[in-house]
């Protein structure tokens, strides 16, 4: 792992803080390790424990597929800039039985026939909700709202909101990429480019 800007706030060792195992736990089950970022935030049990609670909802939301949330959490992290993110999502994408064909097309989500006009309606709400300032327009919930219920709005934009509070947090604890995510970005980043 390169060394990165912030020499400010360093990762706790998963072993000195046994009392955040639980979050430790599910996080892991979802990407197969433990991120740098949520081992810089368990130097605050009292936010990791919040957050590990946020981003548990994200297991149990029924009204949005798991293909779909993490498509929305991918091109919302790209969004906003957070490549660390962008790469933390793919890659759990890639690990839950997620066509790996469309995790690699996620960017072009506008013209691959592997997604279908909610999809496409869905992910173009995030980008668009994702940028700063936000660039949402009437067309953008009028589409949405040709395709999903009520319920499944708030779960994607719950998806959005969560990771508006990582991509933040990693940006600025300068969270370094690990291997397996910085290989699936690698290899999305080299077969496609990302427009809107």
């Amino acid at each position: 792992m390169k060394q990165g800007n912030n020499h400010l706030v360093t990762p706790v060792e998963r072993a000195e803080t046994p009392h955040l195992e639980p979050i430790y736990q599910a996080i892991e089950n979802n990407l197969g390790f433990i991120p740098n970022g949520i081992l810089t935030m368990a130097k605050n049990p009292m936010l990791a424990q919040a957050f590990g609670q946020l981003f548990g909802c994200l297991s149990r939301f029924e009204h949005i597929s798991s293909e779909l949330k993490w498509a929305i959490a991918t091109i919302s992290s790209n969004a906003a800039g957070c490549q660390y993110c962008q790469g933390h999502f793919s890659h759990i994408a890639s690990r839950v039985n997620v066509n790996r064909a469309k995790v690699l097309a996620a960017f072009e989500f506008e013209t691959n026939v592997l997604f279908d006009d909610a999809e496409r309606a869905a992910l173009r709400f995030a980008f668009a909700c994702s940028t700063s300032p936000a660039h949402l327009e009437k067309s953008h919930y009028e589409t949405l709202g040709k395709h999903y219920s009520e319920e499944a709005v708030i779960e994607i934009a719950a998806v959005i909101a969560i990771c508006g509070f990582l991509n933040r947090w990693n940006t600025a604890m300068d969270s370094q990429l690990e291997a397996d995510p910085a290989a699936i970005l690698d290899e999305i980043n080299q077969i496609t480019k990302f427009t809107v």
